[in-house]
C-alpha cells in the first residue's frame, strides 16, 4: 500500500479540465512552512512581457534562436532583480525606462548593435501591448493542497504595497497565513532581510525548515539560499536547466517537489 508520500505523486484530482497531483494527508513533512512568490508564480500578465518581447523583436526583424531567447530569459531575470531598476527608474521617463530595458536585453545576446533603433521599434509596439492579469488555474489546487497537509503558507512579493488586497483580488487571501512584500520590509528580493522577516512572520521558522517558490532565478532562488532555505523554481522554458536542480516547469508539480525532500 502506498504511503502519503507516494500518493502525492500518483492520486489524480480533475479540476477544470486538468490533472492536478495532491496528498490528502502527509504525516512527515520536510518543511514547516512553503513561501510563495506572487508574480510570475502564482499569477501572470498573459501574454507575459517576455513572451511580448520576442514576439515584437522579430516583427522588427530579429529572428532569435532558441539559445539566445533562453539568454536574453536569463538577463531578465538578472535585472529584475538588481539594484539597477531603483536606478534606471530614478533615470527615465516611463518610455526611457522601457527602450533602456529593451536595450539591455538586446545587448544581453550581443545583437544590440545590429539595429540601431530596434529597442525604440520595439517600444513602439509595446505601447499597444494590453495583457490579461489572469491567476494560474493551478494556484488555488496547489495552495489549498498544502494548506490542508498543514505547512505554514506566506506570500512574499517585491511589489511596494501591502498584499492582502492582491491576495483577496486575485482569491488567494484564504490560504495564506501572512503577506509580506519588499515595500514592507524596507527592501527587495534577494535581500536576506525580506527572507528574514518572512521566516519571523512564519513563526520564527529556522531557514532549514522553510522553502521558497518563484519564478526569478535571482530574485527567489539565489535570495532563499543565502539565508539558508531551500528554493524550487518555476522554469517552465528550462532556461535555467544547466544552472540549477531544482526546478518544476508547472506550478501543479511545486507539491511533489515539496514532497520530494520530506524524510522517508
Amino acid at each position: 500500500m502506498a504511503d502519503s508520500k507516494d500518493l502525492l505523486c500518483i492520486v489524480p484530482m480533475v479540476i477544470s479540465r486538468t490533472t492536478f497531483w495532491f496528498a490528502p494527508h502527509m504525516t512527515t513533512q520536510r518543511y514547516t512552512a512553503v513561501l510563495f512568490d506572487l508574480d510570475g508564480t502564482l499569477r501572470a500578465n498573459q501574454p507575459e512581457g517576455f513572451e511580448a518581447f520576442v514576439e515584437y523583436a522579430g516583427r522588427v526583424g530579429l529572428a532569435l534562436s532558441d539559445e539566445q531567447i533562453k539568454i536574453c530569459e536569463r538577463e531578465a531575470h538578472r535585472y529584475w532583480a538588481s539594484a539597477r531598476v531603483d536606478a534606471d527608474m530614478a533615470a527615465y521617463d516611463q518610455r526611457g525606462f522601457w527602450v533602456n530595458y529593451n536595450q539591455i536585453l538586446l545587448n544581453g545576446m550581443n545583437i544590440g548593435r545590429d539595429c540601431a533603433d530596434c529597442a525604440h521599434r520595439i517600444q513602439d509596439l509595446f505601447d499597444h501591448y494590453d495583457p490579461q492579469d489572469m491567476v494560474f488555474a493551478e494556484a488555488r489546487p496547489v495552495l489549498g493542497d498544502l494548506k490542508t497537509a498543514g505547512y505554514v503558507l506566506g506570500l512574499v512579493s517585491n511589489r511596494p504595497g501591502d498584499l492582502k488586497p492582491d491576495a483577496e483580488k486575485y482569491g488567494l487571501a484564504e490560504f495564506f497565513d501572512f503577506t509580506l512584500s519588499g515595500g514592507q520590509a524596507g527592501c527587495y528580493k534577494p535581500d536576506p532581510r525580506v527572507f528574514y522577516a518572512a521566516l519571523r512572520l512564519a513563526g520564527d521558522v529556522s531557514p532549514a525548515d522553510a522553502v521558497y517558490v518563484g519564478d526569478n532565478f535571482f530574485a527567489d532562488v539565489v535570495g532563499a539560499l543565502n539565508v539558508g532555505m531551500d528554493a524550487i523554481l518555476i522554469d517552465p522554458r528550462d532556461v535555467f536547466a544547466r544552472y540549477y536542480a531544482r526546478r518544476v516547469r508547472h506550478l501543479r508539480d511545486v507539491p511533489c517537489e515539496v514532497e520530494a525532500a520530506t524524510p522517508a
